[in-house]
């Protein structure tokens, strides 16, 4: 009887609410759009720096090659004009179950890919996952996005 008395009358401890922390974190690394840096072909000291910069910091971040995106030009022959790539790591955290992204991703000219596959030890044709063919496709549904999205 004691207890049922308590039970109406005590108080409550309020427990406190703790949400699920999300399932994924993304950090993308900032870096200069291209990867030959923003400089005139005529810095070609400063070029040579900006690529090994950047070549550096995938090897110190210890990212892999993960998807790749060719940019054609507009004429007929549909010659390859430059390719976005995209390094990425992916860290499991025990404690939250979480996954933690790191990102590093430029344009590459084509003339620049054998020199960029030389100075990163990596192959275009077999070590990225090539999404030209997938982000082609057009969606033909409604838009929901308030502004256009653009497209690398």
């Amino acid at each position: 009887m004691i207890g049922l008395i308590k039970k109406l009358f005590g108080t409550q401890e309020e427990k406190e609410f703790i949400p699920d922390p999300p399932g994924r974190t993304f950090k993308r690394v900032p870096t200069s759009k291209y990867f030959e840096g923003e400089y005139p072909p005529e810095e070609t000291a400063n070029i040579a720096k900006a690529k090994q910069n950047k070549i550096d910091q995938i090897k110190t971040l210890e990212l892999l090659p993960k998807f790749l995106r060719y940019k054609f030009n507009a004429n007929d022959t549909q010659e390859t004009a430059a390719a976005y790539v995209v390094f990425q790591k992916e860290v499991f955290d025990e404690k939250w179950h979480m996954v933690h992204v790191t990102e590093v991703s430029f344009w590459v000219k084509a003339t620049e890919f054998r020199e960029f596959e030389e100075m990163a030890g990596v192959s275009l044709r077999n070590d990225f996952r090539d999404l030209t063919q997938i982000n082609n496709e057009t969606y033909r549904g409604d838009e929901r996005r308030k502004e256009k999205r653009e497209l690398f």
